[in-house]
């Protein structure tokens, strides 16, 4: 019998290093097939990439459009690779939407191409982006752009002409908007730690506006309509505020030295 017991014992021991086995066989081959798949993914993405990115300097807007929302679909499905897609996309509008030549005058509002990419910009997720990584738009032109309710945080909008934009809405904290031209824009949204000095808002429409904290130093506010607005602790040091309506704005801890207040409603 002890031979008989230790036959069992040994065909107990071979079955179960039989099954161990099977099952370390099947996890390597899951394995495999995983890291197959990721590869064949990841080829997959670079091909797209290439091929909208190739689509962006095509001569036909219809292709272009199909560019901007490959390339916004790849953001979806890879969310590693967004910083990479904002930065082609953000230099996509730079040089769709370069200022005017001295003397000629810009359109009223930007192409269909640039407007899908300011889209496709402004609506993805930003948890994606990192931690340091910001929009650059600086130096476009962006006059009348339609941009309601868009989130524009930490976006670079120095020295951009965004005059008679539509901003109503949008979320404009802690953006860079030193220098730009925002005449007759509407921005009654979230301006919140906005960089704005020696910013152009000559008749802005931003009653309303949350403007906590912002600089506006050297700032043309000439007839801009800030009633009710937020001004606490914003910085108006030599603003021109020349016949603006200050009705009901809070300018509590608010920095007005050397500005200009002639004609100023409060």
């Amino acid at each position: 019998m002890g031979w008989w017991t230790r036959l069992q014992q040994a065909v107990g021991l071979l079955a179960t290093m039989a099954t161990l086995a099977v099952a370390a066989f099947t996890w390597v081959s899951i394995q495999q097939v995983g890291t197959e798949q990721a590869i064949t993914r990841e080829g997959q993405i670079t091909d797209r990439y290439n091929t909208a990115v190739t689509n962006l300097g095509n001569d036909s807007i219809d292709v272009r459009l199909g560019g901007i929302y490959a390339l916004q679909r790849i953001m979806q499905d890879s969310s590693r690779d967004q910083p990479a897609l904002v930065q082609v996309l953000s230099a996509y509008v730079r040089t769709h939407a370069p200022q005017p030549k001295h003397g000629r005058r810009g359109p009223d509002q930007p192409a269909d191409d640039v407007n899908a990419a300011l889209n496709v910009l402004t609506h993805r997720d930003r948890q994606h982006d990192g931690t340091t990584y910001v929009v650059n738009l600086a130096g476009a032109y962006l006059a009348g752009a339609r941009l309601e309710s868009a989130d524009l945080t930490y976006f670079r909008l120095n020295h951009a002409n965004l005059s008679g934009a539509h901003l109503d809405g949008a979320r404009l904290r802690h953006t860079e908007l030193s220098g730009a031209h925002l005449e007759g824009a509407q921005m009654w949204g979230d301006l919140t730690g906005a960089q704005m000095s020696n910013a152009y808002l000559t008749g802005a429409d931003m009653v309303g506006a949350d403007m906590a904290g912002t600089d506006l130093t050297g700032a043309h506010l000439a007839s801009s309509g800030l009633v009710n607005a937020d001004l606490t602790g914003a910085d108006l040091t030599g603003a021109d505020l020349t016949g603006a309506d200050l009705t009901g704005a809070h300018l509590r801890g608010a920095d007005m030295s050397h500005a200009r207040l002639a004609g100023t409603k409060r």
